[in-house]
């Protein structure tokens, strides 16, 4: 990412109906719409609740500065550690905008999105960096990079060890080294190339992966770059839906995998047919990196270090500096890692062991339409709710009404006629259902 549940990586497909993606660039017909003067909308009707209803959801205004985007996301629960925290507030979201953009809209817990430059929610990458459980010393790959935003954040904890990042826009990548420039992080080296393009088997692993866009189905393979032991947070698709999962390498064919929530992310795009293979670049060994290579490659060292002391061994011959200076720093970091054949299997949130494989695609937009007339069908049982309370309520006064009338009429006509000097036999005269008069039926009573 640099992309959002709802942006996405700067190469994935574009998720340019999100409720929730602020542009900063807006269209002049917006604009002057802004200014134009509208009656107040009803809230009675169906057309006018939805949008309502996704108005309220997506307003994460949050304040003007970074502090209080910070504040907003300890008073939210999202960031709890010390660490992140501190991380949060030496990186300023604002300045990784295109020309330092000033709207307030880089505060909000909400995705920006301005051509090709992609962020996610500051509360979204909160979360991805508590579950990536970041350490001083830790390799880190970023695929998706954008900005360069989550790396810098990301630096501040596991310092200047291996940090790659991979993007496909040069405008973005430009603007993030020189972002990474101005910090004094040029270290973290950001390349412009889609990730299916990486060579999974020469390139180095990583002891943590970040994904800024959804894998599913082939994708899966950029697991081969995670370290065993390692860990990579991103999203994921499934038949279901779209979910950010923590996946962690337990050995060299299986995989722990946890769903964490369910998102909306563009998806990554496929490589092209002629592309070549692209190897991204290995830390050599030395010294001071040495702690920072697989427990099988520091084994390796050490054997051929402890065979200069041993007499029996041919290697004593040479001087130690030869292999320190000379030789270890040719070595290929995966020359040592076990070699399998075995398939991969996952294991998803404590479920049994699987053979790793497609989880099929979901169409978002039909889950979309349905979700829509979901709110539609509520919003117009909610009408037509308020319109029986309301018609019962009409007839129950009507009722009311008519009563009193009945009350109030029947003296005034009585005494209408006795002013008039007429008797009301021209009531009493009027025949009933049978055709009787009630003078009739007087007629017999008296009889």
């Amino acid at each position: 990412m640099e992309g959002s549940t709802e942006a996405g990586y700067p190469g994935a497909t574009a998720r340019e109906d999100s409720p929730a993606v602020r542009r900063h660039a807006a269209p002049a017909a917006e604009e002057e719409a802004v200014h134009s003067p509208e009656p107040a909308p009803r809230l009675d009707t169906p057309a006018n609740m939805i949008p309502m209803f996704f108005r309220l959801m997506t307003d994460r205004s949050t304040g003007s500065t970074n502090d209080a985007l910070v504040d907003h996301l300890k008073a939210s629960g999202s960031l709890r550690d010390p660490r992140l925290e501190q991380a949060f507030r030496r990186v300023d979201r604002q300045k990784f905008l295109p020309q330092g953009e000033s709207s307030s809209e880089a505060y909000d817990d909400a995705p920006v999105r301005d051509g090709h430059f992609h962020m996610s929610q500051p509360s979204l990458y909160a979360d991805a960096l508590t579950h990536l459980d970041l350490r001083p010393g830790l390799s880190f790959l970023n695929v998706g990079g954008g900005t360069g935003y989550f790396s810098s954040m990301v630096s501040e904890i596991v310092g200047s060890g291996l940090h790659h990042g991979v993007d496909l826009h040069k405008e973005v990548l430009d603007h993030a080294r020189e972002m990474f420039r101005q910090q004094g992080k040029d270290y973290i080296e950001f390349f412009q190339v889609n990730v299916h393009d990486l060579d999974l088997d020469m390139c180095p692993r990583y002891d943590r992966i970040y994904l800024g866009a959804c894998a599913g189905g082939e994708s899966k393979q950029i697991l081969k770059l995670l370290q065993v032991g390692g860990v990579l947070v991103g999203p994921f698709e499934t038949a279901t839906g779209q979910y950010i999962r923590k996946v962690t390498r337990k050995s060299e064919s299986k995989f722990e995998i946890k769903n964490l929530k369910q998102v909306s992310f563009g998806r990554l795009l496929p490589s092209l047919p002629d592309a070549k293979p692209f190897v991204l670049p290995a830390r050599p060994w030395t010294p001071e990196t040495h702690s920072s290579f697989t427990p099988r490659f520091k084994a390796a060292v050490m054997e051929v270090l402890f065979c200069t002391m041993r007499q029996s061994s041919p290697a004593h011959i040479l001087p130690r500096e030869i292999f320190v200076k000379h030789v270890f720093g040719f070595m290929h970091p995966n020359w040592f890692n076990e070699a399998t054949d075995a398939s991969f299997t996952e294991s998803l949130d404590g479920g049994e062991e699987q053979a790793m494989g497609d989880e099929g695609s979901f169409d978002e937009d039909a889950d979309r339409h349905r979700i829509f007339r979901m709110l539609a069908l509520f919003a117009h049982e909610r009408e037509q709710r308020i319109r029986r309370q309301m018609a019962a309520g009409s007839e129950t006064g009507r009722g009311m009404d008519s009563d009193e009338d009945d009350e109030q009429e029947a003296p005034a006509e009585q005494d209408e006629d006795v002013e008039m000097g007429t008797p009301r036999l021209h009531q009493a005269s009027q025949p009933t259902a049978d055709g009787r008069t009630a003078a009739d039926d007087s007629d017999e009573a008296m009889t």
